[in-house]
């Protein structure tokens, strides 16, 4: 089971660190900086990425049953279709981003730190765009425990 388990967590651990260590390099260029990346990162998990990640958690049932029942085609069927419809969710979801600047505020943020936030949070924007198509086929290759090609 160790061969299972091992490479799902070594690749939820570098996803994670991913943003981790953005922030840690960000640290050091002061409070201000730091701020700014850390709200921008939080907002954006919660809004953009956490919400892929839930989306795309379906699919993991859908190509369970699909690949137990040997039904292939429909186990790509259901991946093409959860990652088209994980791309549509993107620009909702980016526009909300590009607005952040205008909304944190509205909330209580610091004006400078909510621009700065913003500028930070535009520059993820092809990240949430990637991770709609990162997420189904990592759904995909671990309802078929191939999970080694994800490290």
């Amino acid at each position: 089971m160790g061969y299972i388990a091992a490479p799902m967590v070594a690749v939820s651990v570098l996803q994670y660190l991913q943003q981790v260590s953005s922030i840690i390099i960000v640290g050091h260029l002061g409070q201000f900086s730091l701020s700014s990346v850390a709200i921008a990162t939080s907002l954006t998990n919660v809004t953009g990425f956490s919400l892929l990640s839930g989306m795309a958690g379906g699919l993991e049932t859908l190509c369970g049953q699909a690949y137990g029942a040997k039904q292939y085609k429909k186990l790509g069927i259901y991946t093409y279709s959860s990652i088209i419809s994980l791309i549509m969710a993107c620009p909702p979801i980016c526009i909300l981003w590009i607005f952040m600047g205008r909304i944190l505020p509205l909330i209580g943020q610091d004006s400078k730190i909510s621009k700065e936030a913003c500028k930070y949070s535009m520059w993820l924007i092809p990240g949430l765009f990637g991770a709609a198509v990162l997420k189904p086929l990592t759904r995909f290759l671990q309802t078929q425990s191939v999970n080694v090609p994800m490290l």
